[in-house]
């Protein structure tokens, strides 16, 4: 009986946490890093930074005495990786295995709505028509996402309790402010490219571009005072010509982001205890799918 049921709980941490992929691959895929090559390296240098971040904080749950001291140690590892970032993307998995073992669905959700944040960046950095046939193609790709239901993220406006109206909630950044801020700052630049990637000629780009990565490394260069985040940044504030272009796809994007705050939070809440991370990861990506769980009928009305 033993056998049988480790048997199914491995067949059912399989089917969570499956690998994904996205087939076939859009002609366009990973074309901004030909086009922006600091950009897409600054990219793949955030998904190692967040890797790298919660497995020590896994593995270090329940015993960090000083989070200020480990804090500025995770700093001075992240900030080498920014000033060197990677030219391929990481596997999470050779990172942080102790990540992707207890968060099996959430990484799925990651994963694949990170592939619509490259796959979307990667029209607009290549596309030569800058009017209705990028504007289909990013439709296109978005509907894609949307399909594969089991590990899409929805794209329902969820008001700003879904990252801080839970027991754990706002733990992270009060135990580690600057890097709460250094995360929110990763996903102003992301959201920032989208605006910046629309400029209308390849010049306008290129300086939106620049200035962008320009704006980033002054966001990051004195934390906690460099970035003056009082909320994590949302898509349609920040990316407004973005956001009237693809209405749906900024709630999918901010839903992403608040879920990597509640991963935060629960990794680093001591309510959370360890054996309770992988049920309560569990419970939390599949309210983030939900397109009932704190919906409010407009965003950024938080």
């Amino acid at each position: 009986m033993k056998k049988i049921i480790m048997l199914l709980i491995f067949l059912i941490s399989s089917v969570l946490h499956a690998e994904v992929v996205w087939y076939p691959s859009p002609p366009e895929a990973y074309k901004l890093g030909e086009v922006y090559p600091e950009a897409q390296r600054l990219l793949f240098a955030f998904d190692y930074g967040h890797a790298l971040v919660y497995e020590t904080l896994i593995l270090k749950k329940g015993t960090i005495k000083n989070p200020k001291e480990l804090e500025k140690e995770l700093l001075t590892r992240i900030f080498s990786i920014l000033e060197n970032p990677p030219y391929i993307k990481v596997d999470e998995g050779d990172i942080a295995p102790n990540y992707v073992y207890k968060f099996p669905l959430v990484i799925n959700l990651f994963d694949w709505s990170h592939m619509l944040h490259q796959f979307v960046l990667d029209v607009l950095a290549t596309s030569e028509d800058r009017g209705p046939v990028m504007v289909d193609r990013i439709n296109t790709i978005y509907e894609k996402y949307k399909s594969n239901k089991a590990i899409a993220i929805t794209d329902e406006c969820k008001s700003m309790l879904f990252m801080d109206g839970h027991y754990f909630s706002k733990t992270f950044r009060k135990q580690f402010p600057s890097f709460n801020l250094l995360i929110w700052s990763y996903h102003w630049f992301q959201i920032k490219l989208y605006e910046a990637l629309l400029a209308p000629t390849k010049m306008e780009r290129d300086v939106a571009v620049a200035n962008t990565i320009a704006q980033f490394k002054s966001l990051i260069s004195d934390l906690p005072d460099s970035a003056d985040f009082d909320m994590m940044p949302e898509t349609a504030t920040e990316a407004p010509t973005f956001a009237k272009l693809f209405p749906k796809i900024p709630a999918a994007f901010d839903n992403n982001h608040m879920l990597h705050d509640i991963v935060s939070d629960m990794i680093t809440s001591d309510k959370v205890p360890v054996e309770k991370l992988r049920g309560e990861a569990l419970r939390l990506g599949r309210m983030a799918q939900d397109p009932d769980a704190f919906k409010v009928p407009v965003c950024n009305q938080n």
